[in-house]
């Protein structure tokens, strides 16, 4: 009996052991497959997605970067007129309908051109602009698409603050504006604060705006996160300015094989000597930045393997970005040149719908070739013509 019982006992030890293992293995695995699937989830998650993220928009020579924060948007210039439907369709791949703001830093071309194509996708709670009215095509048209939508432009004042969810916002600039001044030095410059990290947009601002912002407001300029000013000039990097931000990470939006040579040696040497990782659009493709509020994460659209050092001039004549993304420097008979200026075809038209378009705009890659109709000078024979402006690229 009492070998009997022994056995009854072993038995039950047996089995108490083997489904604690198979218990184990069970949670494991749940636990594995858990793991596996936010792995994946977060590799397939959106832009918007994280708490916090800057997305430094490629509009080649200008301007345009987006914020994100606890699913609210502002959008901090839209490029070149040309770049319109590259706006429209980054917000319309993240499926951003409402803007909860949108800045234009100044009225120049390259930072204003693009706003229309953004408000042809995306509603907008307020608009920031330097000056009311400004006798310019560019800024016109992005103060007629706002008249359309009844959004009133606001003209902010140094010191003025925002929220974009937990994200606060300073204005920093312009403190003062004259007649006199460049459009460059009314340029709209804001802080951005998350958690503990920050981040400054500076336009085109150049060095007389500048030692006025040093004046008035130098102890908010040091940030974590600097977009370069007027696209990494030489005047848009003073040595005071640089030392006063000291920088862990500037970004420098230009367009590759750009005519001004950004960005300038004189520039890079400054970024170089304060320590700051350097990423830029023309050589990057789009820059992205996360931050939970204390690290930050960078990413770009291509490799990070470019020599970023190499001053812009150098690039645009000398050297071109083989598809590794490594410099390769030309000799002077093969030196590689500038984009030609858009001097051929202006305006495609659509002769079926009647519709007008940049040559750019997704529209005309859909559009068969017998229905375009090419368009060589100023909007003013296709409008005679009855076309009217397409509602994506908004030339």
């Amino acid at each position: 009996m009492r070998s009997a019982n022994v056995f009854h006992n072993r038995r039950l030890i047996l089995f108490k052991i083997i489904s604690s293992i198979m218990i184990f293995f069970a949670v494991f695995a749940a636990v594995i497959e858990i793991s596996v699937y936010s792995s994946v989830a977060a590799s397939a998650a959106t832009f918007s997605s994280s708490p916090f993220t800057v997305k430094y928009i490629d509009v080649g020579q200008g301007d345009a970067s987006l914020i994100c924060c606890d699913g609210h948007y502002m959008l901090i210039d839209g490029g070149s007129s040309k770049k319109s439907d590259t706006i429209y369709s980054i917000l319309r791949k993240n499926n951003i309908k409402e803007l909860d703001y949108i800045v234009c830093t100044h009225p120049h071309e390259d930072h204003a051109g693009g706003l229309p194509g953004a408000l042809s996708y995306a509603e907008c709670k307020t608009a920031l602009g330097p000056v009311a009215t400004y006798d310019n095509d560019s800024y016109n048209k992005f103060l007629k698409a706002l008249e359309k939508k009844n959004i009133d432009l606001i003209v902010p004042e140094a010191g003025d603050t925002y929220l974009l969810g937990s994200a606060r916002i300073e204005v920093l600039g312009p403190t003062d504006i004259v007649p006199s001044m460049d459009p460059n030095n009314i340029s709209i410059v804001l802080r951005v604060d998350y958690g503990d990290t920050s981040f400054l947009f500076t336009g085109d601002a150049e060095q007389e705006e500048q030692q006025l912002i040093m004046w008035n407001e130098y102890d908010k300029l040091d940030v974590d996160v600097l977009k370069a000013s007027h696209h990494g000039s030489y005047n848009g990097a003073s040595y005071a300015f640089i030392r006063a931000i000291s920088p862990e990470i500037t970004v420098i939006s230009c367009g590759k094989h750009n005519s001004y040579g950004h960005p300038h040696e004189e520039a890079l040497d400054l970024f170089k000597e304060y320590k700051s990782d350097l990423y830029r659009t023309d050589l990057q493709g789009d820059i992205t930045i996360v931050s939970d509020g204390i690290n930050l994460s960078v990413s770009s659209e291509k490799k990070l393997t470019t020599n970023v050092w190499i001053p812009g001039q150098d690039i645009g004549i000398n050297s071109y970005t083989d598809s590794d993304n490594s410099t390769k420097i030309l000799s002077d008979e093969n030196a590689a040149k500038p984009d030609p200026a858009p001097d051929t075809v202006t305006y495609i038209g659509n002769k079926n719908s009647k519709k007008l378009h940049y040559p750019g705009c997704s529209s005309v890659d859909e559009m068969k070739e017998t229905n375009k109709v090419f368009f060589y000078g100023d909007m003013d024979e296709p409008v005679g013509q009855g076309y009217e402006p397409c509602k994506r690229c908004n030339p």
